[in-house]
């Protein structure tokens, strides 16, 4: 049996990974024999697409944060170039799953706060509405660029924890995009947040989010491998996927390919629930689902779109 440092493979759904392997070919997972040497893709196709979307202007953000090794928070050296990774990539399934609720359940509301917002693209999309907006995150760096992005919009950012919420006031739409509760790794962590994001919302609030179920495909050991390679810079990706415990570990490590010796290195934890023990702890949360059903292209239905209200 290999190590964990011995290069590898799979096409599993890595919650932190799992956007690359369905854009780097317009939809389609890289598979395992179309790697390289070291996980990089033979045919050089996600460093290809991603100077077309514009990487060679993006990608330089990363050169002030690849000073020095060592583990990094969370999104902390990532944040500059996570849209443009990750976040750009789930944004339109993402919004029709959003869309498609406040239609179906006909939600009307003057108030939203976004739980994990990450660099406030979301919360952009709302600023022309009369709808007073709070931006909520944990990651110091990753509020600094969704002040950027809303410098001129009326929205309130707030660095708190997900689990100890603590809001102007109630609000009538709570959002947690990204699979953001995948990183609460222990079920009472879980558990403290749905409690907080209840306290959150008034009486009949919705409460609106997306997370990684535990699936039935998802039952061997595996890692991942995957390097993007953009100008100048290189974002590495190895992971590896412990079924027993439901939990993927991705670490990424952003480096200056003129000094290979030095960057930066962020660990992402996360976990998938099953979607009996999401629906559990909502239950005794004051919530009543309302819908939970794969987001629009979810491999093997994992990705979960989940609207549930406030009792």
């Amino acid at each position: 049996m290999r190590d964990t440092d011995d290069i590898g493979f799979a096409c599993v759904h890595s919650p932190v990974v799992m956007n690359f392997h369905h854009n780097a070919k317009g939809g389609e997972p890289i598979e395992p024999e179309e790697l390289g040497e070291w996980g990089v893709p033979r045919s050089g196709m996600i460093g290809r697409s991603r100077e077309r979307e514009g990487g060679r202007q993006r990608a330089a953000v990363i050169a002030a944060h690849t000073r020095g090794q060592g583990a990094a928070a969370p999104y902390s050296a990532f944040a500059d170039v996570y849209d443009f990774l990750i976040g750009d990539l789930a944004f339109p399934a993402l919004q029709r799953a959003f869309r498609d609720s406040v239609r179906r359940f006909g939600l009307e509301f003057r108030t939203l706060a976004d739980v994990g917002c990450g660099t406030g693209r979301f919360l952009a999309e709302l600023c022309p509405l009369p709808v007073g907006l709070i931006g909520v995150d944990r990651s110091r760096s990753i509020l600094a660029l969704a002040r950027r992005r809303l410098a001129g919009c009326p929205v309130l950012l707030l660095q708190q924890d997900i689990c100890a919420l603590s809001l102007p006031r109630r609000v009538d739409v709570i959002t947690c995009r990204n699979q953001t509760i995948n990183y609460l790794t222990v079920w009472t962590d879980l558990a403290r947040a749905f409690r907080s994001i209840a306290r959150s919302l008034r009486r009949g609030g919705t409460f609106l989010f997306d997370f990684i179920a535990r699936v039935t495909d998802m039952s061997r050991p595996a890692r991942i491998r995957e390097t993007i390679r953009l100008p100048r810079h290189e974002v590495s990706f190895a992971g590896t996927i412990d079924p027993a415990r439901d939990l993927s570990v991705v670490r990424i490590r952003i480096r200056d390919e003129a000094a290979p010796d030095r960057g930066v290195v962020e660990v992402h934890r996360q976990r998938w629930f099953p979607p009996s023990m999401i629906m559990g702890l909502l239950d005794v949360s004051g919530f009543r689902v309302l819908e939970m059903r794969p987001v629009e292209g979810s491999p093997e239905n994992a990705w979960r779109h989940v609207v549930a209200r406030r009792v």
